[in-house]
């Protein structure tokens, strides 16, 4: 590696940038606040393992990689297992000939010195933001299911595996009917978590859901009721009662649980193997969580082996308390490149004071959401939801036909089928569980001889 072409920059800026980089991605009023930041605190381990006490628009999110692994460009490299020991967070942008000639000819046609700095360092910002939306992607999934991973889709190679230990006791789901269908109870099934947590003695004071599953229970009868009964409104037909606003329901639900439910909408880009971009929501979207307080656990970090072991004409500095960012150039062919890279990774504690419904489900141990698929005659990707209340890991996913293949990621099944240049036909995805129970889902594909 060779210092930055761009050393001068370097020496004058790289410092000042960072620092104002990693002020504004923390600046609540000027960025979109990360859940991370505010419901985890911050913990040093020097051994880099983790334990529990109980056990702008075109950012996309940093790889997950093994501690021996390269920071994979674009994404691309092999990660391993790294259970139990903090994955290292990667992500690295580079600079061809073409943008270093540019940045060049702004320098000698006299450019402003602040428009020169701004190109220089305009992936540093990127980079770091995709460490921290890395952490995020892995926090919500967590804290939606008690399980997070960074699927084989998403990276080459296996994943990391974190189980937090959520507890099947604390494990609900609809009473009645799914949410969104016409006799679902969502008001009974939410009430389920708070009896349980004060039969144990607990306090819910949160509880998150997803916009999906806020919108199912405000437009139910029993959401509709909710909120007219909270506006004192004289109730002559409940046939007729309109769906009250966000807020308007936001504000029944505290009066009526006396606990804030705040609703999880994010999305973020991420890179598959193959270059295509991609927009995934990590939090479980039929998941209602209840929880004891706004602080849920640690987001543990350590230093890695580059911070204090730097290579040779490397430029580094540090954003927050773990992410280092890097500048270095290459030549044959000439790159200037910048790297973000941290060891953390987000920790669940106080799962026996976490309560969840599965509002997609009535009890079933295993079931499939949609029970079936249709394609186009040109192939394409669908996905459908696995609710298991096992390990979702250890569930067997086939297809029975040649042109359809299916993967696994989390609690979503991806099916994509080929296309089709013959008669309609038809297939079927099987999902089985280690007691060999099993759903199906039916696939249907459009005729390509029409």
């Amino acid at each position: 590696m060779n210092p930055s072409l761009f050393i001068e920059y370097i020496d004058k800026y790289f410092r000042l940038v960072i620092g104002k980089i990693t002020e504004k991605i923390n600046d609540k009023k000027k960025e979109q606040q990360l859940l991370h930041k505010t419901m985890l605190t911050e913990e040093y381990s020097a051994d880099l393992t983790w334990g529990s006490t109980e056990l702008n628009t075109s950012v996309v999110a940093a790889d997950v990689v093994a501690m021996d692994s390269s920071l994979p460009l674009k994404k691309r490299d092999k990660i391993s297992n790294a259970s139990g020991v903090i994955p290292k967070i990667g992500i690295k942008f580079s600079k061809g000939e073409k943008a270093i000639s540019d940045i060049n000819v702004m320098r000698a046609r006299g450019a402003d010195e602040t428009t020169v700095v701004g190109k220089i360092f305009d992936d540093a910002p990127k980079a770091i933001k995709g460490v921290d939306v890395r952490k995020e992607i892995m926090f919500l999934q967590a804290l939606s299911t008690g399980v997070t991973l960074v699927p084989d889709e998403e990276n080459v190679g296996t994943g990391v595996r974190a189980d937090f230990g959520y507890k099947a006791e604390n494990t609900f789901h609809a009473t009645t009917a799914k949410w969104g269908e016409a006799n679902a109870v969502p008001q009974d099934d939410v009430q389920q978590l708070f009896d349980k947590a004060q039969e144990d003695g607990n306090s819910i004071t949160l509880v998150m859901l997803s916009k999906k599953y806020f919108n199912l229970f405000r437009n139910s009868k029993q959401g509709k009721l909710l909120a007219a009964n909270y506006n004192k409104q004289v109730i002559t037909n409940e046939n007729t009662l309109p769906v009250p606003s966000r807020e308007t329901m936001l504000e029944a639900l505290a009066d009526e649980y006396g606990a804030t439910f705040r609703i999880v909408d994010s999305s973020f880009r991420i890179e598959k193997p193959d270059g295509s971009r991609v927009s995934v929501k990590p939090w479980a979207e039929a998941n209602v969580v209840g929880l004891p307080s706004e602080n849920v656990g640690r987001l543990v970090y350590g230093t890695l082996a580059e911070e204090t072991n730097p290579v040779a004409g490397v430029n580094y500095q540090k954003s927050g308390s773990h992410i280092l960012v890097a500048k270095y150039s290459k030549t044959d062919p000439l790159k200037e490149f910048t790297t973000a890279q941290a060891l953390a990774l987000p920790v669940i504690d106080g799962v026996d004071s976490i309560y969840i419904l599965h509002a997609d489900s009535t009890g079933e141990e295993l079931s499939v959401n949609p029970t079936s698929l249709a394609f186009p005659k040109s192939g394409s990707s669908k996905t459908f939801d696995v609710h298991y209340d096992g390990d979702a890991s250890e569930l067997t996913i086939e297809a029975d036909e040649e042109w359809l293949s299916v993967t696994l990621s989390g609690n979503k099944v991806t099916v994509k089928a080929a296309a089709n240049t013959e008669a309609e036909r038809t297939g079927k995805v099987t999902v089985t569980d280690k007691e060999d129970n099993s759903v199906e889902v039916s696939v249907t594909q459009a005729a390509g001889n029409a």
